[in-house]
Parts: structure tokens; C-alpha cells; sequence
């Protein structure tokens, strides 16, 4: 499972480096584990100065540009992501470390059970990320077929690099779902170890005697509350990030829905229900990767509870199987500082969907009482005049709206 782990992890790596949310010196030493290269710090320092300054240079390009509220949030929420990204870096570094050592202690413990570990390959991930890539292609080429821009140059580029789909957030997404789903694997590969030992913990003459049954039990148990000390690294390493998403996705959508609004042409609100429909499956798929963690965390503890302590043989009784279980037990008391965080502000779970919903209901009726203050009709304005700007056909189809709407008055 190391070698797996490691193997998939380099692309996810690169994504990061490429985009700053993570320092480019970092590099898998001899040992395997993820650590500050020591040898090339020159052309790391140079590769990451680059990578910086051409981001910085972006920014300032479209920043000088004419001014307009939608674009300066854009700029906002890409640095604000990277800032949280890389102020959190010594908690993922700990976090890569600390699953590739659990992997190193769970391939030692693998061969008193036979059964398959559960890991996602390399193949599978890689096409994960080409339909990512090919849907992102696929809408920027149908975005501007359906509302060509006025001017094709260089900041044409940038209004792409820097505009909605958001090309950051499909980074933090990959980013954050690989790290779940392993976590998630690994849980799932301990609830695999309990289900092989003997039902009722039952000495087996062929197999386990009751003192390798204590000790297969206590090194479950150590390997369980090891991952659950990574869930709390995970909250540490990425929940500021999550954080900064969430809120982020959730303004994404009130303004899509600004837009559909404002424009009646049923054909054009194509790729802003596409837009709509990916921020829904991006929350969705981290909301259900982290209730799928805790659904299998807390099953080995289900496990446990089955068991009837009072029926279990005597020499099982004499032995350390029984201060085992009591102490796994003990341990479901400590779950809920385990669950996933945005930083302490929330748990990511089911629950959140609920949470969203909520907050999306307040948003709206609150921009709809407030639709006459004068900071808001600003704000509208120059929002109308940036798309009418930048987009060929979008300025008719402001003008026919406001239009229809004058006249129905």
C-alpha cells in the first residue's frame, strides 16, 4: 500500500506545486517520506521565486485593469486559498508523513490476515484527473462558443485563469478528495483485519492462540487511534482551505443565480446551470467522503460492542484481549474531537448540507431586502457593465432584459 500511496500522490503533488499550494523543494527522500531537499536548494528556490513572481504578475495585470467588484473577488478568493494552502504546509507535510508511516506498520501487520488492502490505482486516479481536465476544456470551448468575448488577447487569458470554473478549486478538490478517500481506505482496511479474526474471539488451534489474539487486537487498536490523530492533521492541514471554499462556493452560487436572472435567454443559462451542478457535486463529494470516514471509523467500534464480554472464554479473560477491548471501547467517547473540521468553525458531515442550504435561504432574502441600497445597485451596475464588456453578446441581452422590464413597468 506504501508504494501505492506514493505513486499516486506524485501528480497530486505536482498540481500543488504548480499552483503554490504547496513549496516546489519538497521532494520524496531515500526513506519515502516527504521532506525539504537539501541538494538542489538553489533550483528549487529559483523554480519557486518563478512560479510566484509570473502569479504576482497575473494579478497585477488584471488588477490595473478597469475596475469592477466581480473580477477584484476573483483575485481575492485565488490568494486568499493559496495563503491558507501554504500557512498550513508543515500540517500536510505531517499529514503525507504520517500516512505513509501508517502504511509502513500496516504492511508489517498485513501478513497475519489474508485480505486485499484497499487503495485506489494510479490508472484510476489519472482518469479522475483527465475527465476533470476534459470537462474543464470542454465548458471553457462551449462558454465561448455560446458568448464569444470582444477581444481575444492576453488578458483574454487571464480573465479565463483567474474566472469561473474556478481552475484553483478543481485543484483543491482532487487535492482534498485523494487525501479523504486514502484515509478512508485505510479505515476500511482495519474494519477488513477485525472481520479475519475468529468470531467470538475464539482461540483457533490452527491459527491464533489466545495470546496472538491480544496482541493482533491491541495492534487494531493502535493502528485505529493512529488514524484517527491524522483525521485531526487532515483539520489542521486543510481546513482553513475548506474553509475558504465553502464560503467561497456558497457566494459562487448567489451570484450565478444573479446572472440567470438577469439574462431570459434559456439556451445561454446553460453553462451557469453547469456551474451550479459542479459546485454541488464538489461540496457533495467531500461532505460524503468525510461521513464515509466516519461511518467507517465508528464501525469497528460496532465490532466491539457485539462482542459479549461477559460470554468470552476465561483464558481470553486471563489475557490482554480484555483491557484491549475495554480500551477500544473507551475510545468512542473520543470521536467527535476526531471528525473533519473547517478549521473549527464546522464538522463536515451530512449535517452541512442542511447548514448550506440554510445559509443559502438567508443570502437570498437578505439581497432581496437590501436590492434598493445604493451599495448593491453599485455593485449590480458594474457587474452589468464588466460581463456587457466582456462578453460579445451579452450586452444585447442585458439590454433586451432591462428592456422588457422597463415596459413592464
Amino acid at each position: 500500500m506504501t508504494s501505492v500511496f506514493k505513486t499516486t500522490l506524485e501528480p497530486i503533488l505536482t498540481l500543488g506545486k504548480i499552483f503554490g499550494l504547496i513549496n516546489i523543494s519538497y521532494t520524496l527522500d531515500p526513506a519515502g517520506l516527504l521532506m525539504w531537499n537539501i541538494h538542489s536548494t538553489y533550483y528549487y528556490s529559483l523554480l519557486e521565486y518563478t512560479r510566484m513572481i509570473i502569479l504576482l504578475f497575473f494579478t497585477y495585470l488584471v488588477y490595473i485593469d478597469e475596475f469592477y467588484y466581480i473580477v477584484h473577488y476573483r483575485l481575492v478568493k485565488f490568494w486568499i486559498a493559496i495563503i491558507a494552502a501554504r500557512s498550513s504546509e508543515i500540517w500536510t507535510i505531517k499529514l503525507i508523513n504520517g500516512i505513509i508511516q501508517f502504511d509502513q506498520k500496516l504492511d508489517l501487520l498485513s501478513p497475519a490476515f489474508m485480505v486485499h488492502q484497499n487503495s485506489i490505482s494510479k490508472k484510476k486516479w489519472n482518469v479522475v484527473l483527465a475527465v476533470l481536465f476534459l470537462y474543464f476544456v470542454g465548458y471553457e470551448i462551449y462558454d465561448i462558443y455560446l458568448w464569444p468575448p470582444t477581444t481575444f488577447d492576453f488578458n483574454t487569458f487571464l480573465i479565463f485563469f483567474f474566472g469561473m470554473p474556478y481552475i484553483l478549486d478543481y485543484v483543491i478538490i482532487i487535492t482534498v478528495y485523494f487525501y479523504l478517500i486514502n484515509i478512508a481506505c485505510r479505515f476500511q482496511t482495519l474494519n477488513d483485519f477485525w472481520e479475519c479474526l475468529p468470531l467470538g474471539l475464539v482461540s483457533v488451534p490452527s491459527e491464533w492462540t489466545y495470546a496472538e489474539l491480544a496482541m493482533l487486537m491491541e495492534s487494531i487498536r493502535l493502528l485505529h487511534a493512529e488514524l484517527s490523530q491524522l483525521l485531526k492533521i487532515f483539520s489542521c492541514s486543510y481546513g482553513t482551505l475548506l474553509l475558504v471554499f465553502f464560503v467561497c462556493c456558497i457566494i459562487d452560487v448567489i451570484y450565478l443565480i444573479y446572472l440567470m436572472i438577469k439574462l431570459e435567454n434559456v439556451i445561454k443559462h446553460v453553462p451557469l446551470h453547469m456551474l451550479n451542478i459542479q459546485i454541488v457535486v464538489f461540496l457533495m463529494s467531500v461532505i460524503l467522503a468525510a461521513s464515509t470516514i466516519n461511518e467507517k471509523k465508528i464501525k469497528i467500534i460496532s465490532y466491539l460492542r457485539l462482542i459479549p464480554i461477559s460470554k468470552l472464554p476465561v483464558e481470553i479473560k486471563t489475557q490482554l484481549a480484555l483491557k484491549v477491548i475495554k480500551m477500544f471501547l473507551y475510545q468512542i467517547s473520543l470521536l467527535n474531537s476526531d471528525e473533519i473540521t473547517a478549521f473549527g468553525f464546522f464538522n463536515i458531515n451530512l449535517n452541512l448540507v442542511v447548514s448550506i442550504i440554510m445559509l443559502l435561504m438567508v443570502g437570498f432574502s437578505t439581497l432581496i431586502q437590501m436590492k434598493d441600497h445604493p451599495i448593491i445597485l453599485a455593485m449590480v451596475e458594474n457587474t452589468q457593465i464588466y460581463h456587457s464588456h466582456w462578453v460579445r453578446n451579452l450586452k444585447s441581452d442585458l439590454y433586451d432584459t432591462n428592456s422588457k422590464q422597463i415596459k413592464k413597468n
